[in-house]
């Protein structure tokens, strides 16, 4: 190894003075490349650790009531800014670094710190994102809220309307209009529902105000089943009907009837048992002479 080193040393002597020189002078221009190229990427990794601790920030989120519009409109805002500097960033990042990757790629430190810009770009991104499908989950549950609990008078207006149209045989076709539109119209409820069940899956803390979104939304699903049901009928059928029906519930009055009086005579019948028992016990034997 010694030997080695002596030869190289000899044909290092043996160069020429300007070519040494040269050598020196390319090899202080690549270090300078290099320095000025380093801090260039200080910078930018500077403005990106800023951008992902604004992204940072907690989605304060109120389980009892619903997002204000003012609310709404200042996360929106912030995602939109975040987004718009994400992207100038990425333009201008990847610019320079296509530009310097001759440098980068020859320069194990350089590489090593491109790779680490890369992997914060792709976090801060996924934590963006992340943010935003909460947001819309929440947006959705408020909106669902809000659909639901909104219904109460067009559901009950599309009943009255879908009874009268379905009392004459002319009207069938409006009867027909009308049920479309409430199938539409409950579709878009049933979708609001099925985001609200999602938002809940995200933020359990929202479960009881889902309990009540899910009541409205069967008293809703019946009566829209109800509308979906309704046609003309003559007269005479819708007599038949209503009796059986009145039959029906006859019957099954008849029977609770029946067994309320054969719980009651049982009681009575227990009542009875036990104050004989109760008699029998209180008589005493006396001696006879």
């Amino acid at each position: 190894m010694s030997h080695l080193r002596y030869i190289i040393i000899l044909c290092m002597a043996l160069l020429p003075i300007p070519l040494l020189a040269q050598t020196d002078e390319v090899e202080a221009l690549q270090d300078s490349e290099t320095m000025e190229i380093k801090a260039k990427m200080l910078l930018f990794k500077s403005e990106l650790s800023d951008l992902y601790e604004r992204a940072m920030v907690y989605l304060d989120i109120d389980a009892q009531s619903s997002m204000t519009s003012a609310q709404q409109n200042m996360y929106e805002d912030r995602f939109k800014r975040l987004n718009l500097a994400l992207q100038s960033f990425n333009a201008r990042w990847n610019t320079y670094s296509q530009a310097q990757q001759v440098y980068i790629a020859d320069n194990d430190s350089l590489l090593s710190w491109s790779d680490e810009m890369q992997m914060m770009q792709q976090a801060l991104t996924d934590s963006l994102d992340s943010k935003k499908q909460q947001f819309d989950q929440i947006v959705g549950f408020n909106n669902a809220e809000k659909l639901l609990f909104s219904q109460d008078s067009i559901y009950k207006q599309m009943y009255e309307e879908a009874m009268k149209l379905s009392l004459v045989a002319k009207l069938a076709p409006r009867l027909e209009n009308l049920k479309s539109k409430e199938q539409l119209r409950f579709a878009d409820i049933q979708s609001n529902y099925d985001k609200a069940k999602e938002a809940v899956t995200a933020f359990p803390a929202l479960s009881k105000r889902m309990e009540k979104i899910e009541v409205r939304y069967i008293q809703l699903k019946s009566i829209s089943a109800k509308i979906q049901e309704m046609a003309y009928k003559p007269f005479i059928q819708r007599v038949k009907d209503y009796l059986m029906g009145f039959a029906a519930v006859a019957i099954l009055l008849m029977f609770i009837n029946l067994a309320a009086a054969r719980i009651k005579s049982f009681k009575q019948a227990r009542a009875q048992a036990k104050k004989l028992r109760d008699s029998l016990n209180g008589q005493r034997d006396y001696p006879t002479i």
